[in-house]
């Protein structure tokens, strides 16, 4: 973390800050959606196309809950990083997380050699 000074951990600690907010509003805002969606598995579906649409909203908005969820816990854990030294150094290498690819992606782990490396690897 020695390549970022401590106007750029504050920035970046601000910047996790505001995207965490976001998220646990989002996640907030999707609260009486969720609950009114396994409320409405007790009313009556007048033909199959009703229900399998029902269903599929309901899929689709778990989806984005969980995806919230998982940014919201990326988040937390770059938060940790930040606070205890480790922010900012890439997971495989070891190397220092570019400046810039850090204020593009606070929450990222991995350098963009090791990211692109893991990617193509999961797309064989």
């Amino acid at each position: 973390m020695k390549h970022l000074d401590a106007t750029d951990r504050q920035t970046l600690h601000r910047q996790l800050e505001s995207m965490k907010r976001q998220v646990l509003d989002e996640l907030r805002a999707s609260a009486p959606t969720a609950e009114l969606l396994s409320a409405e598995g007790g009313r009556e579906v007048t033909t199959h196309a009703d229900d399998a649409e029902t269903e599929r909203a309901a899929d689709v908005h778990l989806a984005e809950i969980e995806i919230d969820r998982t940014r919201l816990e990326e988040i937390e854990q770059a938060l940790a990083r930040l606070s205890d030294g480790r922010y900012g150094v890439c997971e495989d290498c070891r190397r220092e997380i570019p400046r810039a690819r850090l204020f593009a992606q606070p929450t990222a782990i991995r350098c963009a050699a090791c990211q692109s490396a893991i990617e193509a690897h999961q797309r064989r």
